[in-house]
């Protein structure tokens, strides 16, 4: 199985779906479905909760393993390492692209191990982020708001607040996060 596409094939073709009846149901044109199988597309996070909807699984269900491979992402036809960076605050932040300076978004897998936190951060005016809770729960604190998310809650607001996250569970959280523009 190769990636996101990949998996969305198995688990098509394991219900007997073909590419038209999957498309007709997830609203998504059978064309490009196949192009997200096939990976010539990544599909959108819209796209990726019809097609989990369709085939009766959670949105983490459907990244799960995917993006908990050994770090490398296929990109342009080539293998390439991504960027980890590990805090002492017990967060570790994995860039999902490579060449993230040439990018339009940054992808990002959040990893907070139980009681740690990312360093907070504050990015220029107009800078958007969006967060995804993959596993576990967490408290964003943006500016002098508190906001407690779970497993399957996302978030989306201007970057440019000052903001961090907090894992006070047990157990480690796994976020996607991505900001758009690129900022470091």
């Amino acid at each position: 199985m190769e990636g996101l596409g990949g998996k969305i094939k198995v688990l098509r073709k394991k219900q007997g779906l073909t590419l038209i009846e999957m498309g007709e149901k997830a609203e998504i044109d059978p064309a490009t479905l196949s192009r997200i199988e096939n990976g010539k597309m990544p599909g959108t996070l819209d796209s990726h909760l019809k097609i989990a909807e369709v085939l009766g699984i959670r949105l983490p269900e459907l990244y799960e393993d995917v993006l908990t491979e050994q770090g490398e992402v296929e990109a342009q036809g080539t293998k390439e390492k991504v960027e980890t960076f590990s805090h002492s605050s017990g967060a570790v932040a994995q860039l999902l692209t490579a060449a993230v300076l040439q990018k339009k978004m940054m992808p990002i897998l959040l990893k907070i191990k139980s009681g740690g936190y990312t360093e907070s951060e504050e990015y220029p005016l107009l800078t958007e982020r969006f967060i995804y809770v993959l596993k576990g729960a967490l408290a964003l604190y943006l500016g002098n708001e508190k906001r407690l998310l779970r497993e399957g809650e996302s978030f989306y607001f201007g970057a440019s607040r000052p903001h961090y996250l907090k894992n006070s569970s047990k157990k480690e959280c796994q976020v996607l996060s991505v900001i758009t523009p690129v900022s470091l």
